[in-house]
């Protein structure tokens, strides 16, 4: 239809210019374009704005509806946001708090562990060997074999044999073949190609045997190490192959690599590692699994809480129309962070954006 209109256009009439021709082409481009951008913004916002309308409705605006526009089609009512905010036996501000907490927190960490880790993978050339990190790893399995074994003596026993394998993937000086930093690059990344349902199990049983559950701690660590392989990805190539010459002239002044990082490297790519940091964020307060398996009550974060408000309520399949609206208040507060976030980080992307000009 477009290179039909478009052709129909290209049909040079009387007394019109080739130059005002091409002018009227690229205009009534630009109004298709931004007539499909706009009807496809509108389809994607169209759920979001239901939910919101949904939360202003009362009982007999859902039964008799469906109703569109407040104070058109129906008066809008805060019923629903008073009765999410103020009944104390569901504890939404709690929830929001545990999701806060744990989404900063994670965030902060993963953002530091991941640039740490490609600053170190870019920046140094290593050959780990082997066995040394086989020995490593049977150390790893050993330790957690000595917390979790039901006798004394075997504790002790899992824990000598652990220390010694340390000593010894320390200590020996091991030959053969070497993973290098291709390899530890492809093997952090590789941890994520498992499902988080395959690996959520042992978890839960590391948890409940070191006294983890349902602690803030739990979650953050677990956060931590599932989105760190998504910062690496995401930071390797903000960060770059190569050292800057900034970083060159503060290793000749006498400065550590760490204050490097810290102090000159990481304020150069703040704009970049912010925007990361956005997605590290909202994967982090979206999470539902781990969060439904680690948590029980005390430390539960918002989506579990809110899946668990749908299942009580039967309001997937039908339920009283006044459970509607409060579900809808409680999706919208749940997603208001996000949005306030992005609307945040996109506007001070831009500031930087125009100052690096």
């Amino acid at each position: 239809m477009v290179r039909y209109i478009l052709r129909i256009m290209s049909q040079r009439a009387p007394g019109i210019s080739a130059n005002r021709l091409r002018q009227k082409r690229v205009l009534l481009g630009n109004i298709l374009t931004y007539a499909v951008l706009v009807f496809w913004s509108l389809v994607c916002l169209f759920p979001l704005y239901w939910v919101a309308v949904t939360s202003l409705k009362g009982d007999p605006e859902i039964m008799r509806g469906p109703f569109y526009l407040p104070f058109v089609d129906f008066t809008p009512s805060l019923k629903a946001w008073v009765s999410i905010l103020a009944y104390v036996n569901d504890h939404l501000l709690l929830r929001f708090f545990n999701s806060a907490v744990v989404g900063i927190t994670s965030t902060l960490l993963t953002l530091l562990l991941g640039g740490l880790a490609v600053y170190g993978l870019t920046r140094f050339r290593y050959a780990v060997r082997w066995r040394r990190l086989v020995l490593f790893f049977l150390a790893a399995v050993f330790a957690g074999s000595a917390l979790i074994a039901p006798a004394v003596w075997m504790q002790f026993l899992f824990a000598i044999v652990a220390a010694l394998l340390f000593l010894l993937a320390t200590r020996l000086n091991l030959q053969g073949p070497a993973l290098e930093n291709d390899g530890i690059l492809f093997a952090i990344l590789a941890t994520r190609i498992l499902p988080p349902v395959v690996v959520v199990l042992p978890i839960y049983v590391m948890a409940q045997y070191t006294g983890a559950l349902d602690t803030h701690f739990a979650l953050i660590f677990t956060y931590t190490a599932a989105n760190l392989p998504v910062a690496v990805w995401l930071l390797l190539p903000v960060f770059g192959n190569v050292a800057t010459s900034q970083e060159e002239a503060a290793q000749l002044d006498g400065a550590s690599h760490f204050r490097i990082f810290l102090t000159i490297f990481l304020p150069m790519v703040a704009a970049s590692t912010a925007a990361v940091g956005l997605v590290i964020f909202i994967l982090c307060w979206n999470e539902y699994l781990f969060a439904a398996y680690l948590t029980s009550d005390k430390v539960s974060t918002l989506p579990p809480w809110v899946a668990g408000q749908m299942s009580i309520k039967e309001a997937q399949v039908g339920g009283e129309g006044d459970e509607w609206p409060q579900l809808s208040a409680a999706i919208i507060f749940m997603i208001m962070p996000l949005l306030a976030c992005t609307a945040l980080a996109q506007r001070v992307l831009g500031r930087m954006a125009l100052r690096s000009r």
